[in-house]
């Protein structure tokens, strides 16, 4: 059983709104329904809710949208995300502004039941992430921990890359030289035994003069 609160149900899908709307009347809950961002923030103005439940993308206004204008305007509403697009940075953005709780869709009634439940209990209702203006720099995704390599990894100095230049020179620069090695040698070879030669003749031409 449900506790006593009022619920809206955010969807550009007219099936997913009433589905929703009767699975949750019949368990207690008041429920209203809005077909997009816009509309659910004139009703919201109006007669706000305790929660809402939110599809990410609709027409016009979306969830991400709608959640920041509960977050300036009834940061006591809670916030359920829900889409069928899911990404960490969008996530990660949602819960800075106040998201309770995050699903890919499809999400079973019951998981959404019981996150409603959560929400509605004021026991369990924790602070909101503190709203931070800018979108993380490159790096481990948001909830993610970095990793023991990127957390140790030593500092590359000049050195190194000097070492590092040098090392790739020199496996570049082998196969020339071991071409050139097999080029030359036997040219060196001839032009050797052809001193040798001449220079056996210079000293016998001496002898008989």
């Amino acid at each position: 059983m449900l506790r006593d609160g009022q619920v809206m149900f955010v969807d550009d899908e007219e099936g997913v709104r009433v589905s929703w709307e009767r699975y949750f009347r019949d368990r207690g809950l008041k429920t209203t329904t809005a077909p997009d961002g816009a509309t659910a923030i004139d009703r919201l103005s109006q007669h706000p809710v305790d929660v809402v439940v939110a599809d990410m993308r609709m027409p016009g206004k979306n969830g991400i949208e709608l959640l920041e204008w509960l977050h300036v305007r009834q940061p006591d509403t809670r916030f359920i995300m829900l889409t069928g697009y899911g990404d960490n940075r969008l996530e990660w953005q949602a819960r800075q502004l106040g998201a309770v709780e995050y699903f890919e869709k499809p999400v079973a009634p019951d998981v959404l039941a019981h996150a409603i439940d959560r929400a509605l209990d004021p026991t369990r209702i924790q602070p909101p992430f503190p709203f931070i203006d800018f979108e993380p720099a490159a790096g481990p995704e948001p909830g993610t921990q970095p990793t023991r390599a990127s957390v140790d990894a030593p500092v590359e100095t000049a050195a190194d890359r000097q070492r590092t230049s040098f090392a790739v020179a020199k496996l570049v620069a082998a196969p020339f030289l071991g071409l050139a090695f097999v080029v030359f040698l036997p040219i060196i070879g001839i032009g050797a035994m052809a001193w040798m030669a001449l220079r056996k003749l210079g000293v016998s031409f001496g002898r008989k003069a």
